[in-house]
């Protein structure tokens, strides 16, 4: 008989449904927030102008679905080795460890607001998973920079302008196969163009797709350098 996985766990469940339904909130501050948003972006504010439009508890979070999707991406890669880009308050990083503890594997994230790190690291030792995740706090291009590869699995879902440095620097680590997940590409797609164009060059390292959710998630095959 197969054994009970993790995602179905009573513990995992309570958390998820719970930080999704918080979650929900989202949709009315951000668009209370995002004429200012867009106005800072169009007069060519920097990186952390912007950050600090952003309403501060917001999840940000994955949809059910795609959370679902994240942890079949997990155990049917047999990933171990996986890298998150945005951790937020640990939503998806839930996901992705469930899957690391059928893999025997562990997940590294990042997350800039040391409130998320702390709620996010509660919610997943609340969920019985918090050893298979080690989550640093600070900027990605800092905190993920010493990670020893192979990568399996990268998914970035942090500040969308960061997706494609965060994903040359990964990728001296990625093995070949590696999967790249991207959320937001539907969502975000003038901010996410030269990394849409990184992932899709003819003739470049990467075979890609864009898996039809509402936010949409960029789906991607390393090949290889």
């Amino acid at each position: 008989m197969a054994g009970k996985h993790v995602l179905d766990d009573a513990a995992v469940q309570t958390v998820l449904e719970r930080e999704h339904a918080n979650a929900k909130d989202d949709s009315a501050k951000l668009a209370e927030a995002r004429p200012k948003i867009d106005a800072a972006k169009a007069e060519g504010a920097g990186f952390g102008e912007i950050s600090d439009l952003y309403p501060k508890d917001t999840y940000l979070a994955v949809e059910p679905d795609m959370g679902r999707f994240l942890y079949l991406s997990v155990c049917m890669t047999g990933a171990k080795r996986i890298v998150e880009f945005g951790s937020s308050y640990g939503i998806s990083t839930l996901y992705l460890a469930a899957g690391a503890r059928e893999t025997g594997g562990h997940v590294v994230g990042s997350e800039m607001q040391p409130a998320k790190v702390a709620r996010a690291r509660d919610n997943l030792e609340e969920a019985g998973l918090l050893a298979h995740v080690d989550l640093r706090q600070g900027d990605a291009l800092e905190t993920l920079s010493d990670l020893e590869g192979p990568i399996d699995l990268l998914f970035l879902d942090g500040w969308k302008d960061l997706y494609l440095p965060v994903l040359r620097m990964m990728e001296p680590q990625l093995r070949p196969g590696a999967l790249v997940l991207a959320d937001n590409i539907f969502t975000f797609p003038d901010d996410l163009k030269d990394y849409v164009d990184a992932v899709s060059a003819p003739g470049g390292s990467y075979r890609s797709m864009v898996v039809p959710f509402e936010s949409g998630l960029g789906y991607s095959h390393y090949l290889g350098s």
